[in-house]
């Protein structure tokens, strides 16, 4: 067995009570993984006392997404392991002055896949898979092997996050193990794919103000474009927390690298509660910006041509402005 995975079921063995975690605002893999991890704990490790939480429910109806706690601050108050899926540091789960989890004091371990790497210490099971969820049943094969046995709602889970974040095996982070895994869970209960993708695609009436205001912003410099909302427009228009999230996911992946002649950009959105805190998201088409080191010199990271990061500061125009520079620096 890898030693990671087996340093990973040695931790799992040597603790009674699991917090599961996955990053702030979680995307469709990072349910999945942590909702699979949730289930193949509750399965094949029964005696341990195993909680999700997070501050928002899956958009998606996936199986076991009612188990999730939905809390507005995370504690670890009755827990002796924290294992957290689809992120690489436990900044990437946790807001600064609000959750009360003690790092310092209790063990963290990642399932992670993304590029970047961030030595904190903690176990990192990365393998450069397509997905959290992918990483996740390939790390309890080897742990489990045969006694692994798959039913419908994990079939379902592998399916639904290998789908989202290899957008429906059209990234290069897709791989023969990628597919063998897919079939696998298909084989056990095929998901109507056109219908996940009709579903994922819609969204919210109350986004359309948002979108509308990114788009006054939009700034297209060579092959890169951006557009930032700023902070005052969430009071002015009244937007939604749900809203604002979902317009800056319509601009990141629908429309910033969509523009004739645009390649690559980056989608800037204040945090909706905390006032000096924004989100700055990077997208790329193959073979033209490498946007993870751009996200790592932000304090960030992720993958080649998809990343992002939070960032610190007192103005919108301060924020515009340290990422243009970090994109000077790296271009």
């Amino acid at each position: 067995m890898d030693n990671k995975r087996n340093d990973l079921n040695n931790l799992i063995q040597s603790s009674q009570s699991i917090l599961l975690l996955t990053h702030r605002g979680p995307d469709v893999d990072a349910f999945c993984s942590m909702i699979l991890l949730y289930k193949i704990l509750k399965s094949y490790y029964p005696e341990k006392n195993v909680q999700m939480q997070a501050k928002q429910q899956a958009s998606l109806n996936l199986p076991g997404m009612q188990e999730i706690k939905i809390v507005e601050k995370i504690s670890d108050q009755r827990f002796d392991l924290v294992l957290v899926t689809d992120a690489l540091d436990y900044r990437m789960c946790l807001e600064e002055g609000e959750d009360d989890l003690d790092y310092t004091n209790i063990p963290f371990a990642f399932i992670d896949h993304h590029d970047t790497r961030i030595d904190n210490g903690a176990l990192v099971i990365n393998n450069n898979a397509s997905s959290a969820t992918e990483e996740v049943y390939s790390t309890f094969k080897e742990i489990l092997g045969e006694k692994l046995v798959l039913d419908t709602d994990l079939a379902k889970l592998i399916q639904y996050g290998i789908v989202a974040d290899t957008g429906r095996f059209l990234f290069e982070n897709t791989t023969p193990n990628t597919m063998r895994v897919f079939a696998d869970a298909k084989a056990v209960f095929p998901v109507d794919l056109e219908e996940y993708e009709y579903k994922t695609k819609k969204f919210p009436i109350d986004i359309t103000p948002a979108i509308s205001e990114y788009l006054k912003s939009l700034t297209v410099e060579g092959d890169m474009a951006y557009v930032q909302i700023k902070r005052e427009a969430i009071g002015r228009l009244g937007l939604t927390k749900q809203g604002l999230n979902e317009a800056q996911t319509f601009m990141r992946d629908s429309f910033v690298r969509y523009i004739q002649g645009v390649h690559w950009g980056f989608v800037i959105k204040p945090d909706y509660e905390d006032a000096d805190s924004w989100f700055v998201s990077f997208r790329s088409t193959k073979g033209y910006q490498e946007v993870n080191k751009i996200a790592e010199e932000l304090g960030g990271g992720g993958h080649q041509y998809a990343a992002g990061a939070l960032m610190k500061g007192s103005s919108d125009e301060e924020i515009l402005n340290r990422v243009l520079e970090a994109i000077k620096n790296n271009t």
